[in-house]
């Protein structure tokens, strides 16, 4: 005789396709946002170096000044492309962490299940 009767393996079985729905969602989300980061990050990563030709261009035409100014402001969008790679990496990791996660839970519910 098992540790548990027919009445609690129902409720985990229960438990474990609720779990897995809720784990599938979360992955389903995280893809999700992956993509549209992604499809955005692709679609703008060009900006930058046209910005920088776009103040190569420019320089010449402006005062020291100015060009110094324009010049930290590049730098600036420059640290707000890295970053905006480095959230697509986070949220590239998180999904595959996720998945993983997802497959092993299934997998210890369904030994417990069927234990």
């Amino acid at each position: 005789m098992g540790l548990f009767g027919k009445k609690e393996k129902k409720i985990f079985k229960e438990f474990s396709k609720k779990s897995v729905e809720y784990l599938t969602d979360i992955n389903k989300d995280t893809d999700e946002l992956l993509e549209e980061l992604q499809e955005s990050y692709s679609e703008n990563r060009f900006a930058i170096p046209e910005f920088m030709n776009l103040i190569e261009s420019i320089k010449a035409k402006i005062s020291f000044e100015e060009s110094e100014k324009l010049e930290e402001l590049s730098q600036k969008i420059v640290q707000i492309k890295k970053c905006a790679k480095k959230s697509v990496s986070a949220v590239a990791e998180l999904s595959r962490n996720q998945r993983k996660t997802t497959r092993e839970a299934i997998r210890e519910f369904n030994e417990f299940v069927e234990s």
